[in-house]
């Protein structure tokens, strides 16, 4: 049997090809935006609820508000939140402020019943020309959440609410003012009025400083940040108990404790926020509690996402298109991606495009694709300039534009992003769609991009300087660039770098390391090294002889290529038992699906 021998690498030009979609981990949200719920009392009725039944059946208007309050903050009996509506409508027939508050509250949310603007905007209106200042707060809301164009009104609603004294007004103008949306940011006067609506006891304005404070870094305010969220928590606030819990897991103001935010972050999405979950989640998914639970993770974002969640959403598309903790599923990818690519996530837009251009289980769209592409293209997400500039130049799924295309990844390999500058090595050394051949150049644009940490470009400038091609030869430097793209993964340099090392090229010969590396390129199905460790494994060269796994070896090889591993093969073949020959197709066909997962989660 003729031995096969380690190959030097071939200079042929890589095929142009879509590079992988990563999604960049998100950042812990900060504390929802929406209507300011009426507050538990802060004492039981003086009467019983019985009594107070009585009182409200017999038409008395407070009763039927306590009543309403009752059920609806679970003080003596169940929540009910219908019954609680139902008592706050009969009291605001008889136009009982608060409950006129609490009726357009519920309408407002669909709280107890369908949601119902306009009936909400007449009890809120209702109760705020009689004296129920928190309505109007709760009113201009409504207007922001149904007709924006009017928000001048809004913006007029809540100045007059804080007027009128408010607190719950003073929480989100002061949001308004600190964050400059529909009003010129006055930072000065947003703080006040926060500081006003927290120790006024409004849950949401003690959250949202809690988040400020820690998002400030402000060492000298953690402990009253950490005492904010508490009390937010305490009010049973959901927001509240989120923002305890990155008080937890930062270690701000307090020992840092990743399992107590854990319990308080999964606490807070029960609770209906749906940033609970989605923290969780990026908690089992880093690790931080353990090991990194991707099955876990992937149900958590679900959660999250189910709820509305924009980031979870895309991170659920992620795990289900990648295969990422449960079996891949491209198809039920689509509806998460497509909903976070629509709320501007440039990654998920990436990744439908991904999804459609290729129509992996779902019906293809090039142009659709396309689009989204350019989407994220301009928002600057780098696999989606490559790709869309690669198809933009070819003419797939757009008329073609390779003077465009190539501005595109040019502008983006100056700006130092790796992929983009071997990209543009590739255009530049194969004279890719009319692109100007300049051997010098592709050569200079792989070295950065592999000192940019790029593996498939350390390996392409690894060959040209073992070669001497374009520059000139060093087999010291050639050596040192394919142990580079091996340790970063590259399959083409692995098996290169175990050939030097075997033959002593550029350095002392490593033989057991050249063993090691050459087993990782064949674990990701590189077709020479299949071969080469067919071969060795037969004659127990540099480890024990096995001829059942090198008949593995080779028949892979061969599937992959490589026509002489199938000589070999067949002269193993010849000499194994039958029963030898059944455990060499099992152990072939475990290898193909470990490089099938290996390939696939790249």
């Amino acid at each position: 049997m003729r031995l096969s021998l380690f190959r030097r690498a071939s200079l042929l030009a890589m095929s142009v090809s879509v590079l992988a979609v990563v999604v960049s981990p998100q950042l812990l949200a900060r504390p929802s935006d929406r209507f300011s719920a009426p507050q538990a009392p802060s004492a039981a009725p003086v009467d019983s609820l019985p009594a107070l039944l009585q009182r409200a059946e017999a038409g008395e208007a407070e009763a039927q508000y306590q009543v309403g309050l009752a059920f609806q903050f679970s003080i003596g009996t169940r929540r009910d939140d219908a019954t609680a509506r139902a008592w706050f409508a009969k009291a605001a027939a008889q136009d009982h402020p608060r409950a006129l508050a609490s009726l357009g509250f519920m309408q407002a949310v669909g709280a107890g019943g369908p949601a119902d603007p306009v009936a909400a905007e007449q009890a809120l209106r209702r109760a705020g020309e009689r004296g129920e200042a928190a309505a109007w707060a709760n009113l201009a809301e409504l207007i922001l959440a149904y007709r924006p164009a009017e928000q001048a009104q809004a913006m007029a609603l809540l100045e007059r609410a804080v007027a009128a004294g408010a607190m719950n007004a003073r929480y989100r103008l002061g949001r308004f003012l600190i964050e400059g949306d529909l009003l010129p940011a006055d930072l000065a006067r947003g703080r006040a009025l926060l500081d006003e609506a927290a120790a006024g006891g409004i849950p949401y304005a003690q959250a949202y400083l809690a988040y400020l404070i820690l998002e400030g870094r402000n060492e000298v305010e953690a402990a009253r940040g950490l005492a904010l969220a508490q009390r937010a928590a305490n009010a049973g606030l959901a927001e509240g108990v989120n923002e305890l819990a990155r008080y937890y897991l930062t270690g701000t103001g307090m020992t840092r404790d990743p399992k107590q935010a854990a319990v308080l972050f999964a606490r807070a999405g029960e609770l209906g926020e749906a940033n609970g979950w989605f923290n969780l989640a990026q908690l089992q998914e880093d690790g931080v509690l353990g090991q990194p639970d991707l099955v876990q993770a992937r149900q958590t974002a679900l959660r999250a996402a189910q709820m509305g969640h924009v980031p979870a959403a895309a991170m659920v598309g992620r795990m289900l298109y990648r295969a990422e903790g449960g079996p891949r599923d491209r198809p039920g990818a689509l509806p998460y991606l497509r909903v976070a690519a629509e709320a501007g996530s440039a990654d998920a837009q990436n990744m439908l495009a991904s999804l459609l251009f290729n129509g992996d289980g779902v019906p293809a769209d090039q142009k659709t694709a396309m689009d989204w592409w350019e989407k994220a293209a301009a928002a600057g997400q780098g696999a989606a300039v490559n790709n869309f500039a690669t198809y933009l130049a070819s003419g797939r799924g757009r008329p073609a534009d390779a003077v465009r295309a190539r501005k595109l990844i040019s502008a983006q390999a100056e700006q130092g992003y790796a992929p983009s500058q071997f990209r543009w090595a590739l255009w530049q050394e194969q004279g890719w769609q009319g692109t100007p051949k300049d051997l010098p150049a592709a050569i200079s644009w792989f070295r950065r991009a592999a000192e940019n940490g790029h593996a498939a470009a350390a390996f392409k400038y690894a060959a040209y300087l073992e070669a001497g091609e374009g520059v000139p030869a060093d087999p010291v430097a050639a050596r040192r660039w394919y142990g580079a793209g091996a340790e970063r993964g590259n399959a083409d340099a692995q098996f290169q770098y175990a050939r030097v090392l075997s033959a002593g090229d550029g350095g002392a010969a490593d033989p057991a390391a050249a063993q090691r590396w050459l087993a990782r390129a064949a674990a990701q199905g590189h077709p020479e090294a299949l071969f080469v460790l067919g071969d060795m494994t037969f004659q127990g060269d540099g480890r024990p002889a096995d001829p059942v796994q090198a008949w593995a070896y080779l028949r892979l090889a061969e599937e992959f290529g490589i026509a002489e591993a199938g000589g070999n093969r067949r002269y193993i073949e010849s000499r194994l038992p039958p029963a030898d020959l059944d455990r060499a197709a099992q152990t072939a066909r475990r290898l193909a699906a470990a490089i099938k997962r290996e390939r696939e989660d790249e």
